[in-house]
């Protein structure tokens, strides 16, 4: 193991993250924003004067190729009509296919965070995002916190509250 410097050891995680950031760029599925949303689950509550829908009992919304899962969400509407929601579960979980490939976008956490007006999709606590390849892990980041913005194709991850540190997993990539 190379032993590093306590400043390069601190950086080391946004090293890591900014390698992933600037090669392997995630193209979300662009058609997904025109599809309709489904959400199915055991329960619901719906409140019409606040806009806020509450969600429970194995969670499932599917928007085209996005698929998110939890025991509970709620949803509401801005006054724009954008749409938001957090999902809880242990785990909750995210699916997207990237756009034109066969690839995923897959994360995990205990809490999502979607944001509809700027297409983002928050992971937070134990998070992990992955990048499919069928069903082929080909990179991974892990933290506190993973950021995935879908229209600017960046991820951020962030690791402040538990200590946990930032990690990124990168595949060898194939050479013909």
């Amino acid at each position: 193991m190379i032993a590093l410097s306590n400043e390069r050891a601190r950086l080391w995680p946004v090293f890591s993250a900014l390698i992933f950031f600037l090669t392997g760029p995630a193209l979300a599925e662009k058609a997904d924003r025109d599809k309709p949303t489904v959400i199915d689950s055991q329960q619901l509550h719906h409140d019409e004067q606040r806009q806020v829908t509450t969600f429970t009992g194995n969670v499932v919304l599917t928007k085209g190729t996005i698929v998110m899962r939890g025991d509970v969400m709620l949803l509401w509407k801005d006054e724009a009509g954008n749409n938001y929601g957090t999902v809880t579960g242990n785990p909750a979980r995210f699916r997207q296919k990237r756009d034109g490939v066969n690839e995923f976008m897959d994360g995990e956490a205990q809490r999502l965070i979607y944001n509809g007006k700027d297409d983002v999709v928050t992971l937070i606590d134990e998070a992990t995002l992955r990048r499919l390849e069928g069903d082929l892990v080909r990179d991974q980041v892990a933290g506190d916190e993973v950021i995935y913005n879908n229209i600017t194709e960046q991820y951020q991850v962030e690791s402040s509250r538990s200590q946990q540190r930032s990690r990124v997993v990168r595949s060898p990539t194939k050479r013909e």
